[in-house]
């Protein structure tokens, strides 16, 4: 089931990019231009609306890659400094409307989980700045991410923000380069690019950082529920249920 509804997400993904990549390049996009610049930036904010569609975040970043060179991370920094806080406010947003995740939870068939929600969300409250920027690096749709952060925890913006967006700029950076060195458009989008030294790197290294930073997660979570288990007596059992 879940693998058939990443399918689908993907196609539903693939059938928004197709007609955007055909547009960029039957138009004239000048690499030094503040003005297509700031075309990027404004529809770098929609992309931001929360939604579980994959890959629309990377082909936004290998198109500004490919278009602006080295002056894409201009236009990266101003979008990721804005766009992810505004994710995250929109699961506040609808936090504060009064929607109570944790009733649900206790209502349907995820009743059994309710601990393990509680204890993590106790952990990024007491280390808001690390978990999120650890965080950040789920497998996880980008424009989703800071929306469950909002929704699901009590995480301020501004220590939200101070961790999860050096996260994703350190992230997305890779693919920025990939798009630099791509000959084309189709070509940055589908990956297929020079095999120099500087290409390989940067497609191999995001992979080695998520394995990497999501293993210091599970370490540092499984350190911080040994501490809630010795320290906090009612949330014990919730801890036992997340260390196993």
């Amino acid at each position: 089931g879940v693998i058939c509804a990443l399918l689908v997400l993907k196609f539903i993904a693939g059938s928004i990019l197709e007609p955007i990549r055909h547009f960029l390049e039957n138009v004239e996009i000048r690499p030094d231009s503040p003005k297509h610049m700031l075309y990027f930036y404004i529809a770098s904010q929609l992309m931001f609306i929360p939604t579980p569609l994959p890959f629309i975040i990377t082909a936004f970043v290998l198109a500004v890659g490919y278009f602006f060179k080295w002056l894409g991370f201009i236009v990266l920094i101003l979008s990721f400094t804005t766009g992810i806080p505004m994710a995250f406010y929109a699961g506040r947003v609808l936090k504060n409307m009064g929607f109570n995740i944790r009733k649900t939870l206790k209502s349907g068939y995820f009743a059994d989980g309710i601990g393990y929600f509680d204890s993590l969300s106790r952990i990024i409250t007491n280390e808001p700045i690390r978990m999120c920027f650890l965080l950040m690096w789920a497998p996880l749709p980008t424009q989703l991410l800071p929306f469950l952060v909002g929704f699901l925890t009590d995480v301020g913006l501004r220590e939200f923000t101070l961790g999860a967006v050096p996260s994703k700029l350190l992230h997305f950076s890779c693919p920025l380069i990939i798009g630099i060195e791509a000959s084309s458009l189709s070509s940055a989008l589908s990956g297929d690019v020079n095999t120099s030294w500087l290409s390989v790197l940067v497609f191999v290294l995001p992979i080695v950082l998520s394995v990497l930073l999501l293993a210091a997660m599970a370490y540092y979570v499984k350190g911080a529920l040994k501490k809630l288990r010795n320290g906090v007596t009612d949330d014990g059992t919730y801890a036992d249920k997340l260390i196993v």
